[in-house]
């Protein structure tokens, strides 16, 4: 029992060094990752080859399949490219598989030592730091392998273990599920295909049942493609979709194959993780031969929404896998539905203005108010999503962006609110009861609304902007927004008051509600003016 205790642990092992190496590259490289593969891949070749790159340093064809599915969600890959990656990401996979198969347990010791000591003497949140942490990953998973090849040679001669590989022998299809659901219990295929390989050396399995046992990692690593982008659009979900369907077809055909003529297996190479290559390498040929009919299946059954669907806030969406691949990544998400949630506050402030120029039906208030709704579930959704992205290794950079978004997203909740308080007022001081601001007071309430709106929009431009001199300088412009509007509203209030004086009817009827809108406008602008942090950005 002690041998099979041993076995399990090793392969725990494998999983917490995977998840190491996996981590630490994405955390050092993630964003850049993004960047590269956007800008990098043109055609199908080139996806193939990055995508085995991509998977043989991440140690996983799911992390690779994630970042790929996260840029085709972005648009910045088609569906063609996304498939071919994924296709070579599966194949570098298998070859690390066959990398780490060999005896490499010799060098761990050196791996640990040289780990260790960049893991401590650099902060954890450098590179430095982060690469000391790949290292004692690649150190664990050398030493679980060596563990697994140690803890199964006993294995044959314990009667009470023997039984069930026995079932695995001479039930194949034990064996496939044996190795699904190790491989999505591990969340990767390797460490299903290492347990295979050791115990057919061991003699503990035959080949053919290790074939089947490969065979159902396999499947397992497809599942996994599909389980861990579940969530996200309709569009990120095309690549791995499509090659989940032709891997699955492929599986079958192999299991057919099999289980018709058993005596294939004793053409193929007789080294387990050797055919683990093969058949992947022929998958991702004969996948990138099919690669057009694939993608054509895939968009025309995961269509992208139409336009009216495009402001259907999907918290899955935004709360998906891939976007919390690394701190970096997660930031850059959170500033792209920050952005998007300021676009949505200009619309709602442009119906403020019809508000102020007519009196609309119960019905389009109603609109507005949903529109509101759905904006407070999105800032709602993205305070929430900020704060899981936090983890204790935030660099100092990454630290001060993450504060600048939190305050950001909680300037915007309030003005939302503020937004809803605006459009209550005005509805019952004026709508209901069918009255009409002045002309002069209309036009002033007007220029204030205009300069309120500048500030939204010169925020949303501040957030877009990537070059610092432009951000400084728009910085300045909505502090001096925000000036412009007390100037202003200091001079209509007198105006305002002048038209009182004159028994103007309009202005007597709406003379409270203008001078609270005006209040209410100074406020707003306050908080959108005012939302991002000037000392954090100085630091």
């Amino acid at each position: 029992m002690s041998h099979l205790l041993n076995l399990l642990g090793a392969v725990a092992l494998i999983f917490w060094g995977t998840y190491m190496v996996k981590s630490g590259m994405l955390r050092t490289f993630g964003m850049s990752l993004r960047s590269w593969l956007a800008q990098n891949l043109s055609n199908r070749f080139s996806g193939f080859v990055t995508g085995f790159c991509l998977s043989s340093l991440l140690q996983s064809s799911t992390a690779a399949t994630l970042l790929v599915a996260g840029l085709q969600s972005e648009g910045l890959l088609n569906t063609l490219i996304a498939i071919s990656c994924i296709f070579g990401a599966e194949l570098g996979s298998a070859f690390v598989a066959c990398v780490l198969s060999l005896n490499l347990a010799c060098i761990a010791p050196a791996l640990i030592l040289a780990g260790v000591i960049m893991f401590f003497c650099f902060k954890p949140s450098t590179r430095q730091g982060q690469f000391g942490r790949i290292l004692l990953g690649l150190a664990f998973i050398m030493v679980a392998i060596n563990q697994i090849v140690v803890s199964t040679e006993p294995l044959r001669s314990n009667g009470e273990i023997a039984v069930f590989f026995d079932l695995l022998h001479d039930y194949p299809i034990l064996s496939f599920f044996a190795g699904t659901i190790l491989a999505v219990g591990c969340v990767s295929s390797l460490a299903a295909v290492i347990v295979a390989a050791s115990l057919f050396s061991a003699e503990v399995l035959s080949f053919g049942a290790s074939l089947w046992m490969v065979l159902g990692a396999n499947a397992g690593s497809t599942v996994l493609a599909l389980l861990t982008t579940m969530f996200a659009s309709r569009i990120g979900r095309r690549g791995p979709s499509a090659t989940a369907f032709f891997r699955t077809l492929m599986i079958i055909l192999a299991v057919a194959a099999l289980s018709l003529r058993p005596q294939m297996s004793s053409q193929l190479p007789n080294n387990v993780v050797l055919c683990h290559l093969l058949f992947n390498a022929a998958v991702g040929l004969a996948g990138l031969v099919l690669i057009k009919p694939l993608s054509s299946i895939a968009e025309h059954l995961l269509k992208a929404p139409t336009e009216k669907e495009t402001f259907i806030f999907n918290d899955q969406k935004l709360f998906a896998q891939e976007n919390f691949l690394s701190v970096t990544i997660s930031l850059s998400v959170a500033k792209k539905y920050l952005i998007k949630e300021t676009d949505e506050i200009r619309l709602l402030w442009l119906y403020v203005d019809t508000l102020l120029r007519s009196n609309p039906n119960p019905g389009e208030i109603m609109i507005m108010k949903n529109k509101k709704a759905a904006l407070l579930k999105l800032n709602r959704s993205l305070s929430l999503f900020l704060n899981r992205s936090v983890t204790t290794n935030l660099s100092a950079m990454e630290a001060i962006e993450w504060q600048n978004l939190k305050s950001v997203n909680g300037s915007l909740k309030s003005a939302i609110n503020l937004i809803e308080h605006t459009i209550d007022v005005i509805n019952e001081n004026k709508c209901v009861k069918h009255l009409d601001f002045s002309p002069e007071g209309l036009r002033e309430l007007s220029e204030s609304h205009q300069i309120v709106l500048s500030g939204i929009q010169t925020l949303a431009a501040y957030l877009r902007s990537t070059d610092e001199n432009q951000k400084s300088e728009l910085n300045k412009r909505l502090l001096n927004l925000q000036k412009e509007l007390l100037s202003v509203a200091r001079e209509q209030t007198r105006l305002h008051l002048q038209r009182i004086s004159d028994n103007d009817v309009n202005a007597v009827e709406t003379d409270a509600l203008h001078l609270e809108l005006q209040s209410l406008f100074n406020r707003l602008a306050g908080l959108v003016c005012a939302s991002v942090n000037l000392e954090l950005e100085k630091i």
